[in-house]
């Protein structure tokens, strides 16, 4: 099968700030645009992805693909990942907890920022087959599940940044100093 790799479009493009349309019909555009998200998200190496909105790729439909990673004994680094593709998504209930960590986005290059994110969401979303599902997403996978969900509302990690937003070898040396006191 062909890859139908997408463009990322980045800040300052209007398309990221605005809010999607609902998807009304799961017709072969959807299923075009799913796959494209996919394709496009596996071809993001520096840095990788762990999600892509629609909006990332200049399309106005409420879809997004995120990764569900998991620990797997066959794989060498010890984890694996499986696409979600979220139709129509919607967070119906959040936890009272939550936890700050690192972000960044493929639309916003080489800016990162921490962010406070509910350890737990649940959510209800349609399948490409058009099955209405709800499911629970917790830890690293819920803070992926919002950050998407924001794209698909016009909302960029950016506007939630504590404190202020730093590039990616700022993120490094911070990241390399916590490392040497974790294990000093």
């Amino acid at each position: 099968m062909r890859m139908a790799k997408a463009q990322i479009v980045t800040i300052p493009d209007k398309i990221l700030t605005q809010k999607t349309k609902k998807v009304k019909v799961i017709d072969d555009d959807i299923k075009a645009l799913t796959q494209t998200l996919i394709d496009t998200l596996n071809s993001a190496k520096e840095p990788e992805g762990a999600g892509i909105a629609s909006t990332q790729i200049g399309n106005p439909n409420r879809v997004c693909v995120v990764r569900r990673f998991f620990e797997s004994p066959t794989i060498p680094h010890g984890f694996d990942y499986e696409d979600m593709i979220l139709i129509n998504p919607e967070i119906i209930s959040k936890s009272k907890e939550t936890d700050v960590d690192w972000e960044g986005c493929l639309s916003i290059p080489d800016v990162y920022g921490e962010v406070q994110r509910h350890t737990k969401v649940k959510v209800k979303s349609l399948t490409l087959s058009g099955n209405e599902i709800t499911f629970t997403a917790e830890d690293f996978f819920a803070r992926v599940v919002q950050h998407e969900i924001d794209h698909l509302d016009g909302i960029l990690f950016t506007s939630r940044v504590i404190g202020k937003a730093i590039s990616e070898k700022e993120l490094d040396k911070i990241l390399q100093n916590e490392a040497r006191k974790n294990n000093g």
